[in-house]
């Protein structure tokens, strides 16, 4: 009896949790929407700022991987700098996706740089015309990335992976948050079928190939900066398994705290089959 009360109190308890968790994402979006344009940068830089100074476990992470990959006399300063450019990119794009709800086309080319020609291009118009995928990292505003479908509303289907937090109701709402018309998010776990079919069916896939994918959930090892790191061969298998192109693509930020958007061309070109579908990681890398 005690044992089944004690579950029941934890299930109370968690959802309590998710529904507070909920208000305070609601709520700043709220706030971070009402706020001017100009405020925005610096109140997420002020955020990175505290976050880099009390987030020491991160940081001693962060120095020992810049030192395993630019060597042990890598300059404590620029690995200070680096830390705190990471938390103002992470902060920047939190920021700006909670301001800039509902997202128009007018707010985006406020933020990013398009070039003109971009549509023109043979690269762009085969995945605007075909589907396929686009990879990218964590550089930039991977955020404003995902929303290009407010600036190019016929794009096929857009279907993009994203990393689950603990709380079912918080996952729901950054969902609405990122939702742009049929761009629509799938959690990583799980996702790969949301993938194949989005991309089978002639639409367009999103994943982020940064992340530090074990092996047991298909994780293989490529080389990344002169060291052996772990990713996801999914968009290689897709791109080989549909014949679909995968072109890199980032929303770089400017000295002005506005991004650019670049579209790479395709990588796969050379790849002939599923056999040597391993190699399209190594070009992601």
């Amino acid at each position: 009896m005690h044992s089944k009360s004690s579950t029941l109190q934890r299930l109370r308890h968690g959802r309590l949790a998710q529904r507070v968790l909920l208000w305070i994402l609601v709520g700043g979006v709220r706030i971070v929407g009402a706020l001017p344009s100009r405020w925005v940068l610096h109140v997420a830089d002020a955020i990175a700022a505290v976050c880099a100074v009390i987030s020491g476990r991160s940081r001693r992470v962060a120095d020992q991987n810049l030192r395993a990959v630019f060597g042990a006399d890598f300059p404590a300063s620029e690995c200070r700098r680096i830390f705190a450019a990471t938390w103002r990119s992470l902060t920047r794009s939190g920021l700006l996706l909670a301001h800039l709800q509902p997202l128009t086309p007018e707010k985006y080319r406020r933020w990013v740089d398009v070039d003109e020609d971009l549509e023109r291009r043979p690269h762009v118009r085969r995945l605007v015309q075909e589907g396929g995928l686009i990879v990218s990292g964590h550089i930039g505003n991977w955020e404003l990335l995902l929303a290009l479908r407010v600036l190019y509303p016929h794009l096929p289907p857009t279907v993009f992976l994203a990393e689950a937090v603990p709380y079912l109701l918080i996952n729901e709402g950054l969902q609405r948050l990122r939702a742009h018309a049929d761009l629509h998010s799938a959690l990583r776990r799980g996702g790969a079928r949301a993938v194949a079919r989005v991309v089978a069916a002639g639409g367009i896939a999103g994943l982020l190939v940064d992340r530090n994918v074990r092996c047991s959930q298909g994780g293989i090892w490529v080389p990344f900066l002169g060291l052996e790191a772990r990713t996801t061969p999914l968009a290689a298998w897709a791109s080989v398994r549909y014949d679909k192109p995968i072109n890199p693509v980032f929303c770089l930020p400017k000295h002005d705290g506005r991004y650019r958007l670049v579209v790479h061309e395709d990588i796969t070109e050379g790849i002939a089959d599923v056999a040597e579908a391993e190699r399209v990681p190594v070009l992601m890398g």
